[in-house]
């Protein structure tokens, strides 16, 4: 038998400020809980999460995009998940969406992408060094996190310098949550553009860049339908790993920045930057939560879950799940790295994030430049969060700096 769950209210406030307390209850009560609120299953547990993670059978992913869209609908007052908004899954949806994240992943792991890295390292101690140098507050996501990401997203996407301000533009879209609907759809409709051009541009002549990886390998066989694919994973690869990683840093440098003791032992040993990388995706995820559509009925621990259901992983709460990890309410940079990498924050099994290795390898690059160029930092503000709790993280996090 399942425990029925306590309303999850998606406006409470202390969801986005401290969703943790909240996320200890739902794990003491024991496997997926049914909300009547939001007619969903939430899986607050590490093992029953990982159990959904490895059996895909009979399961649909729902990423946080499509979850996030949902989390507002109910927002506005829609009484379940299954408001007459949400788009219909289409037929074969997993064989498309698996076919994509082939391709996707294989475009992400060519040798191109190992050109990037260079640069990126050397735009974040440049970028860290400037800050750490300037004398008063500063901001770590406005003025380090994404400058530095859009840099590297726009190589990967092979943004021209005088392309930047319409890819700035659509990423910063992404954080905007007041932004004019008119000036949304004007930054969507370039960003889209320009996208659409590169393509069809990569397949006249090709080039051995990411889009030009896309357009030579075809998720779809008519052509028009292929450049659709095309232009639809460059929209979601610049937004979505750009938020997963400018969230990820922000939550990892607040848990540093209120812990100086921790930063203490990263300059000391600055072998343990991968360990705090790992520690933070784990502590304190961007991801918080990612969705399962069950197909037919399944047993998830106690709990017959009737085909049709939406199950939401609550994989913020699994990666504190005490069963798992001593201290796991504890922030700790000399957890052991293999440890710490259990977490559920990119999923697990094969609908694993696929830029999980990639966003691992910025984090580290973007902290260990500033823990050279930074000899003690502190809060100079109070942080402004991400305004929903599905994707958690801060908007601005204002910090003084204090070089060597």
């Amino acid at each position: 038998m399942a425990v029925a769950a306590d309303p999850l209210d998606l406006s409470a406030p202390e969801l986005v400020t401290d969703p943790y307390p909240t996320y200890a209850g739902l794990r003491a009560k024991g496997g997926p809980q049914y909300s009547e609120q939001w007619d969903v299953w939430l899986v607050p547990g590490y093992d029953h999460c990982q159990q959904v993670f490895s059996s895909a059978v009979n399961r649909d992913s729902l990423g946080q995009p499509y979850l996030r869209m949902l989390q507002a609908e109910v927002r506005r007052g829609a009484g379940s998940w299954r408001v007459p908004e949400a788009p219909a899954l289409p037929e074969g949806y997993e064989d498309q969406r698996a076919a994509g994240r082939r391709v996707n992943g294989r475009a992400l792991s060519t040798e191109f992408v190992d050109t990037l890295w260079p640069g990126f390292a050397a735009s974040c101690r440049e970028t860290a060094a400037a800050l750490a140098g300037r004398g008063g507050p500063v901001d770590l996501v406005g003025d380090y996190a994404k400058p530095v990401v859009t840099g590297l997203l726009a190589g990967l996407m092979g943004v021209s310098p005088q392309e930047l301000p319409v890819f700035s533009a659509w990423v910063d879209s992404g954080y905007e949550q007041d932004l004019d609907e008119e000036r949304r759809r004007v930054v969507a409709m370039d960003i889209r553009r320009l996208f659409a051009q590169r393509a069809v541009d990569r397949l006249r002549e090709p080039k051995d860049d990411f889009l030009g990886y896309l357009a030579a390998n075809p998720m779809r066989e008519d052509v028009k339908r292929h450049l659709e694919s095309v232009l639809g994973a460059a929209l979601m690869i610049s937004m979505v790993p750009h938020q997963g990683l400018v969230l990820s840093f922000s939550t990892l440098a607040n848990a540093l920045l209120t812990r100086p003791d921790q930063y203490a032992l990263l300059r000391k040993e600055s072998d343990l930057v991968p360990r705090a990388v790992e520690e933070g995706l784990r502590y304190d995820s961007s991801t918080q939560a990612l969705g399962r559509l069950v197909r037919e009925e399944a047993t998830i621990g106690a709990a017959r879950v009737p085909a049709g259901s939406l199950l939401v992983l609550m994989v913020g709460s699994a990666n504190r799940d005490e069963r798992q990890w001593p201290d796991a309410a504890t922030f700790d940079v000399t957890r052991e790295q293999r440890s710490a990498s259990r977490h559920l924050g990119f999923g697990h099994g094969a609908t694993s994030c696929l830029g999980a290795a990639m966003s691992r390898k910025a984090l580290t690059y973007m902290l260990a430049a500033l823990v050279e160029a930074v000899a003690e930092w502190a809060p100079a503000g109070p942080a402004e969060a991400f305004p929903e709790f599905m994707t958690r993280g801060f908007t601005a996090l204002p910090a003084e700096l204090r070089r060597p």
